[in-house]
């Protein structure tokens, strides 16, 4: 990823989402007791105190899972900051729209979902500031953290994210 000084704002922004994204799906997969907690350790993200992955292997799935998505969510932002005044079709086929987390038994059942719904209100135009983004995405990973005690924990098992 190129250095945050170099990138458009553009590429500011996506970068933020998809480190968010990341942080946020790491803590959905601790949230649910996919692995024992003792795989994960706390750090601070956006001034939240959040869980990481400490096994290479794991960090390193979802990070590169989420990266995968960083070029389209830069096309996205691009093509609605492009087309503020008249979106064109092609701006709605480059956007990813949502990112889902399913939780399959061994079985491939699925037992549970999040989906992070993507979108660009496109009435700030050029306006959104990443210090904007980072307010919001930190209001929703303070949320995400103190929903612990209201998540419940799937059932033992194995499971494939």
């Amino acid at each position: 990823m190129e250095r945050r000084e170099n990138q458009t704002p553009q590429g500011k922004v996506a970068g933020v989402l998809v480190e968010f994204l990341e942080v946020a799906i790491t803590s959905i997969v601790f949230l649910k007791g996919v692995y024992p907690s003792g795989a994960f350790e706390r750090r601070r993200y956006m001034n939240v105190v959040v869980q990481r992955a400490c096994h290479p292997q794991l960090r390193y799935y979802i990070h590169a899972t989420v990266s995968g998505l960083l070029p389209f969510i830069q096309k996205a932002i691009s093509c609605c900051w492009c087309h503020i005044v008249a979106p064109s079709i092609d701006t709605v086929k480059a956007m990813v729209e949502r990112v889902a987390v399913i939780f399959f038994n061994a079985d491939n059942v699925p037992l549970e979902k999040f989906v992070f719904k993507l979108g660009m209100n496109l009435s700030y135009g050029s306006a959104v500031e990443e210090v904007d983004l980072q307010f919001s995405l930190r209001s929703f990973m303070s949320k995400l953290s103190i929903s612990e005690s209201l998540t419940k924990k799937l059932p033992p098992g194995k499971y494939k994210v």
